[in-house]
């Protein structure tokens, strides 16, 4: 389990943008009547925000499904040898299906990487319309609760959605990590061109080590995905 550290890192990072994440949608909740009272200019271009924010997150939460949701029969004992061959062909089956999921998100992150170009375009053009029009002065729109934490949630927005390409970043690293624990399953399974149905087990329990580090960041970035949908909603004019 060489990539065990690696994911654990990565899944600390996922749960640093499902942190501030929430902390961005409570805030905005907070005072989303504040905004439609006193700026419905500015509804549309917000809601418009949190939509790019959840196509972010779900790009993150299709990643981690690589490596997770599967299960298998892992009994391999002379009397239950076809119920071994089913499961291997599910096994090489599944891995097969992940390769290719793997190839379709890795051409996706360039769409990502364009969205998260639309937040900042966003971010810039709402700090527009405040007062001082300062960097991060687009959370003053949603009342004096928000003004207090300003700086800090739009540096949560900039440092995961629209700088430094840090959600892109995240996303390549934790696509590779999940290429990498398929890569070693598929190695487990047996070498290039061969698969033993009695490495079933030892494979399902690389791919279930892995699977338990990833399970919980990917409930998390579901359920997150689903809140960012609610709030895009309410902030509709």
């Amino acid at each position: 389990m060489p990539l065990v550290r690696e994911v654990a890192e990565a899944i600390k990072l996922l749960g640093d943008v499902v942190k501030s994440t929430r902390e961005i949608i409570d805030a905005v909740n907070d005072g989303r009547k504040f905004l439609a009272a006193t700026h419905p200019e500015a509804q549309q271009d917000f809601s418009d925000l949190f939509g790019q924010m959840q196509l972010a997150v779900e790009g993150l939460a299709e990643v981690t499904k690589i490596i997770s949701g599967f299960r298998f029969v892992a009994r391999t004992d002379n009397e239950n040898l076809d119920i071994a061959a089913r499961e291997l062909a599910r096994f090489n089956d599944y891995v097969i299906e992940q390769k290719k999921d793997i190839a379709r998100l890795k051409n996706n992150i360039r769409k990502l990487k364009a969205d998260c170009d639309k937040v900042r375009v966003l971010r810039d053009k709402l700090d527009a319309q405040t007062q001082s029009r300062s960097w991060g002065s687009l959370f003053t729109l949603f009342g004096a609760k928000a003004q207090q934490r300003a700086h800090e949630l739009c540096s949560s927005l900039s440092n995961f959605y629209a700088d430094d390409q840090r959600m892109i970043d995240l996303l390549r690293q934790t696509l590779e990590l999940a290429e990498g624990g398929i890569k070693e399953v598929e190695d487990t399974l047996g070498p290039p061109g061969i698969a033993n149905p009695y490495n079933v087990p030892a494979a399902a329990a690389v791919l279930s080590s892995y699977a338990v580090l990833f399970d919980a960041p990917q409930s998390e970035l579901h359920s997150l995905a689903d809140i960012l949908s609610e709030t895009r909603t309410a902030l509709r004019p």
